[in-house]
C-alpha cells in the first residue's frame, strides 16, 4: 500500500496541460499545502511552465473561499483531512500522481531558476535526485548546521520510492541517484514568528520525541535561530531573489465562490501511511528454531527459524520494507539486540525461513534465546518463541609489539608469531599504531593492555633493550609476577 499503485487501461493519465516546448517527459508536481491560497497560488504560477501535471494535497483547515486561483493551476485539487505526523498523507498525495517523474513542494518552498530548469528535464539515467534546501534568514541563507547542508529527495521516479510516514525519517530510494546544485528556498523561519514557531516546534517534539542536534531538541535547532549567536549567512543570488520576492509576496486574493472540490476521507488517506497502525488481527505468527550454534562469548553468530505469518497482513522484504515489520530477539532479563528483516515478501499463511543475527552475551554460561516479530514503534507481536544457547569462553592470547607495521623484517616476525599460535586462540594485538596494526594483519590491535587476562603472552620486541624490558613488565602485568610471558623464539 505505500506503493504508487500502475494505472490500468482505464485509468492512464492524459495530460491536460503541457506548456513546456522542451519536455521530453511527464512531470508531476505534489504539492502539499496548508498555508495561505495567495503564496500557494504564486508557487504554482513558477512550476505550471514546466509541469504535465499539478496536484495539491489540501489540508481541510484551508479556507477554500480564496482558492480560486489556485484550482485554475491545478489538475487535481484535493481537500484531505489532517493528522499528526505531517509527513502522513505523503504516500497517498504520492499515489495520485501519473508522471514518470514526480517532484514534491510544500507551499512554504520556493524553487530556484537552476531547480526549475534540472526539473524541465531530469537525467533519464536516474532513479530519483536529491535538492539543497536553503533556509532563508534575515537578508540571506543560513550557511551553519543544521540548516546546511540540507539535502532533500524530492525528485523521483514513482516506483523507486517508499513513504516511511514518520517525522524526521527521510523517504527511502533505490537505484542511481544524483546530489543536484539547484537550490529549494525555505520560507518557514522568515513566514511564521517566533511564538509560533516555539509552539510548532514542541508540538513537532511531542510527535517525535527524544532527537537532538547540537545540544539542542531538534526541533528547536531547526525552528528557532534566535537561539544561537555568529549565524553565518550567505547572500541570495538576484535571479533566486526574484523568484522567492514573487512567492512571499504574493497579493492576497479577495475570496469568491468555492470551487469545486474532491474530499478524501481518513481511511483513503491512511490506506497508503505506512507507519499507521495495522489491525489486531495482524499480530499473530509461529516461530520454530533449527538446531541451536554454540557461539562464543561476544561473537555474533545465526540461528535458522522458520516463521509462519498467522496474521491478516503481508509482511514486507527487506530492510526498507514498509510497514516495519522485522524479527527481534533478546537473551532473557536482557534489552533486545538488532533486527533481522525477512527475505521476501510473506502473506497471510505462508512461512518463510530466516537466518537471525544475534550476539552472543560478553559471559560465558547458558542462556535462553527470546525471538518474537516486532512492528517498529508501536508493539511487538507476543509470539515470543525461545531456545537455550550455551555460550562458550573466549580463548585469547596477546601478543606485545615492540614497533608499527612497516619494517618487512620485522612484520614477517609478527607473521610468524601469529600462524605459530594455537588456532583456539584469539589473538590481540597490543602496540603503536594500532590502526597500522589492525589493517597489516587483520587483527584487533590497541595501544592499552586489556583488562582481562589472556591465555597467552608473546613478546615481540624491537631491537633496542629498554623496548624489551618494557614489554616484558607489561606481559608480567598481564600473566602475573610468578607466571612468565612467552618469548617468541629467536628472538635476540
Amino acid at each position: 500500500l505505500w506503493w504508487r499503485p500502475a494505472p490500468t487501461k482505464s485509468t492512464v493519465f492524459t495530460a491536460p496541460r503541457c506548456y513546456s516546448p522542451y519536455r521530453s517527459c511527464v512531470l508531476s508536481v505534489c504539492c502539499l499545502s496548508g498555508g495561505p491560497p495567495a503564496r500557494l497560488a504564486a508557487l504554482l504560477h513558477l512550476l505550471r511552465p514546466i509541469a504535465t501535471e499539478i496536484v495539491v494535497a489540501l489540508d481541510e483547515r484551508v479556507d477554500t473561499r480564496l482558492l480560486g486561483p489556485v484550482s485554475e493551476l491545478c489538475d487535481q485539487l484535493v481537500r484531505y483531512p489532517y493528522g499528526e505526523p505531517v509527513e502522513r498523507p505523503r504516500a497517498w498525495m504520492h499515489s495520485l500522481a501519473h508522471g514518470d517523474w514526480v517532484f514534491t513542494i510544500d507551499d512554504d518552498e520556493v524553487p530556484s531558476p537552476a531547480l526549475l530548469e534540472a526539473l524541465a528535464a531530469p537525467d533519464d539515467a536516474l532513479t530519483h535526485a536529491w535538492l539543497p534546501r536553503r533556509w532563508l534568514w534575515e537578508d540571506g541563507w543560513l550557511l551553519d548546521e543544521p540548516w546546511a547542508p540540507d539535502w532533500q529527495l524530492r525528485l523521483m521516479r514513482p516506483d523507486a520510492v517508499r513513504f516511511p510516514g514518520v517525522m524526521h525519517v527521510p523517504i527511502r530510494a533505490a537505484g542511481p541517484h544524483a546530489y543536484l546544485d539547484a537550490p529549494l528556498y525555505h520560507l518557514d523561519l522568515l513566514a511564521v514568528s517566533r511564538p509560533d514557531r516555539e509552539k510548532k516546534a514542541r508540538r513537532y517534539e511531542r510527535v517525535r520525541p527524544g532527537l537532538r542536534f547540537g545540544g539542542l531538541p531538534f526541533n528547536i535547532a531547526y525552528y528557532l535561530p534566535e537561539m544561537r549567536d555568529g549565524l553565518r549567512i550567505a547572500p541570495i543570488p538576484p535571479a533566486d531573489l526574484a523568484l522567492i520576492d514573487r512567492v512571499r509576496h504574493a497579493p492576497e486574493i479577495a475570496p469568491s465562490e468555492e470551487p469545486a472540490l474532491r474530499v478524501a476521507t481518513r481511511d483513503e488517506v491512511d490506506e497508503h501511511w505506512a507507519a499507521g497502525p495495522i489491525p489486531e488481527s495482524a499480530y499473530a505468527a509461529r516461530i520454530e528454531f533449527a538446531t541451536s550454534p554454540r557461539p562464543v562469548a561476544g561473537e555474533r553468530r545465526k540461528i535458522d527459524v522458520t516463521v509462519t505469518n498467522l496474521g491478516t497482513e503481508t509482511w514486507p522484504a527487506g530492510e526498507a520494507g514498509l510497514p516495519e515489520i522485522r524479527l527481534g530477539y533478546r537473551f532473557e532479563g536482557r534489552e533486545p539486540g538488532a533486527r533481522t528483516a525477512f527475505p521476501h515478501e510473506v502473506a497471510p499463511g505462508r512461512s518463510t525461513r530466516v537466518p537471525l543475527a544475534f550476539e552472543a552475551p560478553d559471559a560465558a554460561g547458558t542462556y535462553t534465546l527470546l525471538v518474537d516479530l516486532v512492528h517498529e514503534r508501536h508493539r511487538w507481536f507476543g509470539c515470543e518463541a525461545r531456545t537455550e544457547i550455551r555460550v562458550e569462553p573466549r580463548r585469547r592470547a596477546v601478543i606485545l609489539v615492540g614497533r608499527a607495521p612497516g619494517d618487512d623484517a620485522f612484520d614477517a616476525r609478527v607473521d610468524e608469531a601469529l600462524e605459530r599460535l594455537d588456532p583456539w586462540l584469539e589473538p590481540m594485538l597490543i602496540g603503536p599504531k594500532p590502526d597500522w596494526l589492525r589493517d597489516r594483519f587483520g587483527r584487533d590491535a590497541s595501544s592499552e593492555l586489556p583488562a582481562w587476562r589472556p591465555e597467552q603472552v608473546v613478546v615481540l620486541p624491537s631491537e633496542r633493550r629498554s623496548n624489551r624490558l618494557r614489554l616484558t613488565l607489561r606481559a608480567w602485568r598481564l600473566r602475573g609476577y610468578r607466571r612468565a610471558a612467552t618469548v617468541s623464539p629467536g628472538l635476540p
